[in-house]
């Protein structure tokens, strides 16, 4: 619990750290025990320090906050444990500290991150229902995405209508559930095994920075990331962007170039992504990529998420 208390009081008081960077790198390549954590900050950071870890009357109320909310359903995992997303090790802006109701559902198997517009087209609707259905029957992935309306909300819909496990990444804490509409979910996707995951703290109200932060999270949890539809300067792009970035593939449903809800996903063909058709290629591309998740992942340097 330690542990949990001090990465929690650095979750919330972010903006008192002179170089939050430089602490998330050492924290990843050196795995801290909680003592060489204080210390740390101590050397480093002497101002979070004193205000925060060197006060006792701070860090027991913290403690207790965490227990409420652990008895409230809220699990907590961070870089080292167990239950922390094994994708999320080598990945550049790892986060440290992770909340989520529900089940650590990346352990379960591997996940597919589903990303598209929120004004989902009639055709695109229909290509989730007959392809995107038909590939989760037989795969049965973790299917992961952000919530929000159109494409995400229909991938876990789907995801839960076919058995699969799904995990939802949110752009607030676990308190303030964006879109509020999620909150009716919630306990569906729990009994599915599936979780809300958050990187903020439990209060945190939604912020329109946060969803290029969420969006990272997307795309670093999946093998692949599946763009069903976007125009241009779609924040989907961001989720693709970043999971090639990450050397991870993308693959696109095609449209009309006279279609401005799918110029999006064309113009990520010249970055890289597939085209793909159906069930079939979708099948094909995931069962390629899970075979290759064991392939060394890019180097925290590399990239600048």
């Amino acid at each position: 619990m330690e542990m949990q208390i001090h990465l929690s009081l650095l979750q919330k008081n972010i903006r008192c750290l002179q170089s939050f960077r430089r602490l998330r790198e050492n924290m990843v390549t050196q795995r801290f025990l909680v003592e060489e954590l204080r210390q740390y900050l101590k050397n480093e950071e002497p101002f979070f320090f004193q205000e925060f870890c060197a006060r006792p009357e701070v860090l027991r109320r913290e403690g207790e906050e965490l227990s409420r909310l652990l008895e409230r359903g809220v699990n907590f995992t961070f870089v080292g444990e167990a239950l922390y997303p094994p994708s999320f090790v080598n990945m550049p802006g790892a986060p440290l500290f992770l909340s989520y109701r529900g089940h650590a559902a990346w352990l379960w198997g591997e996940s597919i991150a589903v990303v598209g517009s929120r004004d989902m087209s009639q055709l695109s609707h229909l290509w989730m229902e007959e392809s995107f259905a038909e590939f989760l029957r037989y795969e049965k992935p973790v299917v992961v995405s952000g919530g929000a309306r159109g494409v995400d909300q229909s991938a876990h819909r789907l995801a839960l209508r076919n058995a699969c496990s799904t995990v939802v990444v949110l752009p607030s804490g676990l308190e303030n559930i964006y879109p509020k509409n999620l909150e009716d979910w919630q306990e569906k996707i729990i009994d599915g095994g599936g979780c809300l995951l958050s990187e903020y703290s439990y209060s945190e109200k939604m912020e329109k920075h946060f969803f290029h932060d969420r969006n990272r999270l997307i795309a670093g949890l999946g093998v692949l990331t599946l763009l069903v539809e976007a125009r241009r300067r779609s924040g989907s792009l961001i989720t693709a962007q970043k999971a090639l970035q990450l050397g991870k593939s993308v693959l696109i449903v095609p449209g009309h170039p006279n279609d401005i809800s799918h110029l999006g996903n064309l113009d990520l063909l010249s970055d890289g992504a597939t085209p793909i058709r159906d069930a079939e290629d979708l099948r094909m591309y995931f069962r390629s990529e899970r075979s290759m998740t064991l392939r060394p992942g890019p180097i925290a340097s590399e990239y600048e998420l």
